[in-house]
C-alpha cells in the first residue's frame, strides 16, 4: 500500500511541475564560437620522419598551417581520427588517436601505434611500428572545437 501511495503522489507531482510559464529566452551565442573546424590530411609512406629505427621504428611528421587557433590552443579542444577501412561493415571508419593496431602477414604479428599532440597552428602526427618498418598512406582528420 505504501508503494502505491508513493508511485501515485510521485506520478501527481511529476504532472504538476511541468506546469506554468516559460522562462525568458536567454541571450543568443556568438556563432563563431559554435564552429568546428574539420581539415583532413593524407601522410604519404614516404612522408614519415624516422625518429629512430632498428626493431622498433619511431616516426612523425608535423604539418603547419592547421587551423588550431590560440583561443582553441588555450581554451577548445582538438580531436583526431584515423580513416581506416573496417572489414567487418566493409565501410570506411574513422578511428579516435590514440589507436594501436594490429596487422600479421601470417607468420609475423605486429603492432602499429598512432598518436599525436598540437600546438596553435601545428599538428604533429606520430607512429611506432613494432616491426621496423614504414606504415603505408595514412589519411587523418583534425577536428578543432574552439
Amino acid at each position: 500500500m505504501k508503494k502505491i501511495l508513493f508511485l501515485l503522489s510521485t506520478v501527481i507531482l511529476l504532472f504538476a511541475s511541468c506546469e506554468g510559464p516559460a522562462g525568458p529566452m536567454g541571450p543568443p551565442g556568438d556563432p563563431a564560437d559554435l564552429a568546428f573546424h574539420i581539415e583532413n590530411f593524407t601522410i604519404r609512406s614516404s612522408d614519415w620522419n624516422h625518429v629512430s629505427t632498428g626493431r622498433y621504428t619511431s616516426l612523425y611528421e608535423r604539418i603547419k598551417d592547421v587551423d588550431v587557433t590560440e583561443k582553441a590552443y588555450e581554451n577548445g579542444m582538438v580531436n583526431v581520427y584515423m580513416f581506416q577501412w573496417n572489414e567487418v561493415s566493409e565501410s570506411e571508419v574513422q578511428t579516435p588517436l590514440p589507436y594501436w593496431i594490429q596487422h600479421t602477414d601470417g607468420s609475423n604479428t605486429w603492432l602499429e601505434g598512432y598518436n599525436f599532440d598540437f600546438d596553435a597552428g601545428t599538428v604533429a602526427f606520430y607512429v611506432e611500428c613494432k616491426n621496423g618498418t614504414t606504415p603505408p598512406e595514412c589519411q587523418f582528420r583534425v577536428v578543432v572545437a574552439p
